[in-house]
Order: C-alpha cells, then structure tokens, then sequence
C-alpha cells in the first residue's frame, strides 16, 4: 500500500510540472542591439514620459524603440517624436608639409621664405594656425646646368737661337686639357763675353696656350618643412530625438470566480500558485492515504471480533448440552 501511495505522489507531481505555462521558465534577456536613452524624463502628473537618444548623423532613426509599455497602472504609447540638430566643435592635430624654392642654401635666405606661423583651411572644414617646426627644415639643390669656361696657360721657351715659332710646340696638357698655343711673345737676350768679342742674340719666347672646360652648377634649390598645429572646425556632432510615451490609466477587471482558481495563470503569481497546488495534491494524497488505512484497520478489526463471538457462542452450546445429560 505504502509504494502505491509514493507512485500517486510522483504522478501527481510530474503532471503538475507538465501543466505549468511555458512562459513562467523562459528568461527575458535584453536585446544587445537596442538602442539605450542617455535620459529619461517622467511627468506623473500629466502621465507622459520621454526618452532621449543622441544618434549620429549615419543612424536611422526607425531603430528607436517605439513600443507600447505599462507602467503603474497605465499603459504607455508613443504618441509624438522630435529631433534636434546638436552642433558642437571637432578639434584634431594636424602636419602640413611647405614647400619653397631659394638661389641659396643657407639658412637666412631659408628662414626668409618661410615664415614662423600661417593660418590654414583643409579640405574637411577644418581650420587653425600652424607653426613652424626648425627641425623639419631640409634644403636639397632642384637641378643642375653646364656652362663652357675659358681655360689659359702661360708657357716660356728661352735661349732660343732665333724667333722661329716653328721651334715651339703647338698644343700643351693642362690640368687634363688639350691647350692650344694662341700667342707668342719674344724677347731678345744680348750678352758679352770677356773674350771681348760678340756672341749672336738669343731669344725667349713667351706662349700663351688657351682652351675651355665644361662647369656643372647648381641652377637653385628646394627647401621643405613642417608647419603642426591644431585645428577645429563646427558642425553637426548627434541627432538628438525625444520619444514621447502619452499613459492612459489601464480599467480595472472583475476578480475572475473562484471556480477558475484551480487553473494554472500565467503572470508574476505562478510561483504561489504551483506551491499551494502542490501542498493541495499532497494533503489530498495523504488523507487518501489515512482514510485508507483506517478502513484497513476496521476491517481487521470488525474481522477479530467476529471470530471471538463465533467462538464464545460454541463455548456455550457445550455447556449446556452438558446440563442436560445430568
């Protein structure tokens, strides 16, 4: 009897887990996509509440939330929504790279071209001073010409017999240069001698040989450097939208009968019900259970004094049987 009363129990038990709603074991997990309000603004007494967002430029606006919701009593729709263009400043470091060109290299005609500061715009918006970096400052030659240049060299030939210029040579090497011979001074050279008697004149010449080279110079030069400095510029930062939720007060609904109390609801109560449910089935079983055995035990009993009386009542026949032989 008693393993027939644990089945019943586990029954009853398994069928009331079958019957609860399905929703009492579900978790409401919030969605990580949704888009959050940086405020919330509640007005009881007009029963309105607003909710915030700061959106970039870039989102659509038909993400927002815009669902009905209940609240203390009242059911929220939306009813109305604004936007606000919030216009704010972007600020950011920037390096712009100057280029001039200079005769010279040297830094006093560089610093000259270039100066400490100067305002710029760039192509984003964005405007600001900039400053000179000294450090950034590199001059490089732009280009290269060639130009021809005379070249000359002097030659003396003395003690020459006569001022024959066929006795001179016609082309000299110079610094490794063909000269030619361009022109040619004589001098004369008279001497006596002790013997007293006239020795011939002797000459000397002077040549001049002449030629060109090819010279290589620098036509001008390049000088970069970095002018670094912050920036701003004003626009558009959020879209600001404000949903607004109008409440209406929820109608109250007539407690349902009684007789629908047993039936499992789906809501914030399922834990009590289902615990008082199970209480119910498991006082139920018990009483089964004890009214059971008590009519066990009565049956048994009633059993027992049966068998007694039959017994006393044959116990008695006996004895009289007896009398009446005496």
């Amino acid at each position: 009897m008693k393993k027939r009363f644990i089945s019943l129990l586990v029954s009853l038990l398994v069928l009331t887990a079958l019957v609860l709603p399905a929703g009492a074991a579900s978790v409401d997990l919030a969605d990580p996509e949704a888009l959050l309000p940086v405020d919330i603004i509640i007005d009881q007494d007009s029963r309105e509440i607003r909710k915030v967002y700061d959106l970039s430029p870039n989102t659509d606006p038909a993400a927002l939330p815009m669902e009905a919701f209940e609240r203390d009593g009242s059911r929220y729709e939306c009813t109305d929504i604004l936007r606000e263009v919030v216009i704010g400043s972007e600020t950011q470091t920037i390096t712009q790279t100057e280029t001039v060109d200079s005769a010279k290299k040297d830094m006093e005609t560089v610093l000259e071209l270039l100066p400490q500061e100067k305002e710029t715009t760039t192509e984003d918006g964005f405007t600001g001073t900039l400053h000179l970096v000294l450090d950034s400052i590199k001059t490089e030659p732009a280009g290269y010409g060639s130009s021809t240049k005379p070249v000359t060299a002097t030659r003396s030939y003395p003690n020459l017999a006569s001022a024959d210029a066929n006795h001179l040579p016609k082309t000299i090497t110079e610094g490794g240069r063909t000269l030619k011979l361009q022109d040619i001074q004589w001098q004369t050279d008279n001497t006596y001698n002790a013997d007293d008697y006239e020795i011939g004149d002797r000459f000397t010449a002077i040549c001049t040989y002449g030629g060109s080279k090819s010279v290589s110079y620098v036509t001008g030069y390049t000088t970069t450097a970095n002018y670094t400095g912050e920036v701003y510029r004003t626009g558009v930062t959020v879209i600001r939208y404000t949903v607004i939720f109008t409440g209406t007060p929820i109608a109250s609904v007539d407690p349902e009968p009684v007789a629908k109390e047993d039936q499992p609801q789906a809501g914030a109560g399922w834990p009590v019900m289902t615990v008082l449910g199970l209480a119910a089935l498991a006082a139920g079983a018990g009483g089964t259970y004890f009214v059971m055995k008590r009519k066990e035990r009565m049956s048994y009993e009633e059993t027992a004094d049966d068998g007694r009386g039959g017994a006393d009542a044959h116990h008695g026949d006996g004895h009289d049987g007896h009398g009446g032989r005496v």
